[in-house]
C-alpha cells in the first residue's frame, strides 16, 4: 500500500490523536456549544493535519515551512477553544488535561521543524 511522505512524520501522526480526542471532548459539550465552539475546535485541529500534510508535498523548505507556520496557529485555536470551554464551565478542566498535554507536545514539535525548515 502507498503511503506517503507525511504519513511519517511525528507531528502528522500526534496530530491524528488529536484530532480523536477533540471529536470525543466536543461530544461532551453541551448541545447548544457543539455547532458554535464544537465545530470550530473540530475545523481547527483538522485544519492541522491537513496543514502538515498539504506542506509536505511542496517542493521547497520554505513553502513547507509556511504550512507549518498555520499548523502552529491551528493549534493554538484549539487551544483556545479549550480554555473557553473550561471557562464558560462547558468541560471540566480535568477532563481536558490529557488533551492539553498531547497539544502541548506538538506545539513544541511544530516549532523544531519549523526552525529546522528555516535552514
Amino acid at each position: 500500500m502507498l503511503k506517503y511522505n507525511f504519513e511519517n512524520l511525528e507531528v502528522w501522526k500526534l496530530s491524528l490523536k488529536i484530532n480523536v480526542e477533540v471529536s470525543k471532548l466536543v461530544k461532551k459539550l453541551p448541545p447548544s456549544e457543539k455547532y458554535i465552539l464544537g465545530d470550530q475546535m473540530r475545523r481547527a485541529a483538522l485544519s492541522v493535519c491537513l496543514n502538515i500534510a498539504e506542506g509536505s508535498g511542496r517542493g521547497s523548505k520554505k513553502d513547507f515551512k509556511r504550512f507549518i507556520r498555520n499548523a502552529i496557529g491551528s493549534t493554538l485555536e484549539v487551544v483556545a477553544c479549550i480554555k473557553i470551554s473550561v471557562q464558560c464551565g462547558y468541560l471540566a478542566a480535568k477532563d481536558t488535561s490529557s488533551l492539553e498535554e498531547l497539544i502541548k507536545e506538538l506545539y513544541f514539535k511544530l516549532i523544531k521543524l519549523e526552525k529546522y525548515l528555516k535552514n
